[in-house]
């Protein structure tokens, strides 16, 4: 017979028991939030695929100092779960990056890899409305010596491999000449994409993916490509295209307004506050749209340190003689409070 409180050498030494598992479950994401509320964690914005659309996220960033070349144009994204997905932007550090990974999480936090946009590509639809969107580019014909030749004519040669999102108006875009050139006035490099990888970066429709195409160096037309444009194989629309009406301004009487942020704050610790509009019917409405202003309510205000971007402000308390006060913090729209909440002040220990 064995006693169930004996050990034997057949029994592990545990570090956890009881109902520990479950704990950590309750607090998993607790723990990723207040993580991207410290220095470590960067606040961007998440575009779609033509960049119509945007949120204002916080994220922590991996693989900033890269060792080469090709993992310097390479950044890993932790989001929280749900918030991009491949086929996306990403516009950090003054530019864009394209998530080109499958979006992958571990219970905490997802993890999507974006590639740096180095070039912003413009076409024609069939109905001749202007197409742009940001693309990644690297070579293809590393060992090329740039030039085919022939008894006859000797002509430019490169091979090029570049990625977008997928979209109704990238999937038209195989066979098309475009010009891909840095140069700000009369380009003259010419590519014409010769193929079109779309099933090995098609993750389905829940996890999106991208477009990968190859674009090899072809010649300048100047009778059909269009430098000023920045347009190859240009022609004039049949009809014009509808004009897309000016966005109207908001209405300021049915703004609806939350702070988003934890109701405690630590001394000698930052947290991090986001604030969000929209209109009555649920519609977003860019922060930049609304002259709003940040106030905080109470007797010990200039006390407490503030840092505003874009549309988050973080807060700072180091004086330990407030632990355990409140205060109230407001969001004020042509002189009216529309937000407001109480927020404890919390010892350190």
């Amino acid at each position: 017979m064995k006693e169930w409180y004996l050990m034997s050498q057949n029994t592990r030494p545990n570090s956890l028991g009881g109902y520990e598992n479950q704990g950590f479950i309750d607090f998993k994401d607790d723990a990723f939030s207040e993580a991207l509320e410290t220095e470590i964690a960067d606040t961007v914005t998440v575009y779609n695929y033509d960049l119509t659309e945007s949120i204002t996220v916080r994220c922590i960033i991996q693989g900033r100092t890269a060792d080469t070349h090709l993992k310097s144009l390479e950044r890993h994204f932790l989001f929280q779960i749900g918030t991009a997905k491949a086929g996306m932007y990403v516009y950090y550090e003054g530019v864009y990056w394209l998530l080109t990974g499958y979006n992958g999480n571990n219970g905490i936090y997802e993890k999507l890899t974006g590639t740096l946009c180095v070039y912003k590509l413009r076409w024609q639809n069939s109905v001749g409305d202007v197409i742009e969107r940001w693309i990644t580019a690297t070579s293809a014909a590393k060992y090329d010596v740039g030039e085919d030749a022939n008894y006859t004519l000797i002509l430019t040669s490169n091979n090029m491999t570049i990625e977008m999102p997928i979209d109704e108006e990238s999937m038209e875009l195989d066979e098309k000449r475009v010009f891909i050139d840095i140069k700000e006035h009369n380009p003259t490099k010419v590519y014409k994409i010769t193929r079109n990888d779309d099933v090995p970066y098609h993750y389905g429709d829940t996890h999106f993916g991208i477009l990968s195409f190859i674009a090899s160096k072809t010649e300048i037309d100047m009778t059909r490509d269009n430098q000023e444009l920045r347009i190859c194989d240009y022609f004039e629309p049949e009809t014009p295209s509808p004009v897309k009406p000016e966005p109207s301004e908001p209405d300021k009487s049915n703004i609806l307004c939350n702070i988003n942020g934890r109701t405690t704050i630590n001394i000698g610790s930052s947290r991090t506050y986001a604030v969000t509009f929209t209109d009555t019917e649920g519609k977003d409405i860019p922060y930049t749209d609304i002259d709003y202003k940040w106030n905080i309510k109470s007797d010990f205000s200039t006390q407490i340190e503030q840092q505003i971007t874009d549309n988050t402000l973080t807060l700072r308390v180091t004086n330990s003689e407030l632990a355990y006060e409140m205060f109230a913090l407001q969001v004020i729209v042509n002189d009216v409070v529309v937000d407001e909440v109480q927020i404890m002040i919390e010892d350190i220990y």
